[in-house]
C-alpha cells in the first residue's frame, strides 16, 4: 500500500513539474523567437559553413512549428532546440 502511494505521489509530482514546464505564452516565444535570430545571426558571421548546416537540418522544423501558429508550445520547445545549436 504504500509503495502503491509512494508511485501516485510520484506521478502527481511529475505531472505538476511536467504542467509548470509547459506553460509557453505567445509573449515568451516572440522573445525566444527574437533570441534565436539574434544568435543565428551572430552564428552565421562567425562561422558561415557551421550556420548553413544548422540551418538546412532546423528548417523543417521550422516550416512545420511556422505552420502551426497557434501551437506555442511547439513553438518554444523548438526555438528552445534550436538555440541549443548556436550556443
Amino acid at each position: 500500500m504504500k509503495i502503491l502511494q509512494a508511485l501516485l505521489a510520484g506521478l502527481v509530482l511529475f505531472v505538476g513539474v511536467s504542467i509548470a514546464e509547459a506553460a509557453c505564452t505567445p509573449e515568451e516565444a516572440q522573445q525566444k523567437a527574437m533570441a534565436f535570430a539574434t544568435e543565428a545571426q551572430a552564428f552565421a558571421q562567425k562561422d558561415p559553413q557551421k550556420y548553413a548546416a544548422a540551418m538546412q537540418e532546423l528548417q523543417p522544423q521550422l516550416l512545420s512549428v511556422q505552420q502551426n501558429p497557434a501551437d506555442v508550445e511547439a513553438m518554444c520547445k523548438f526555438y528552445d532546440a534550436a538555440l541549443a545549436k548556436f550556443k
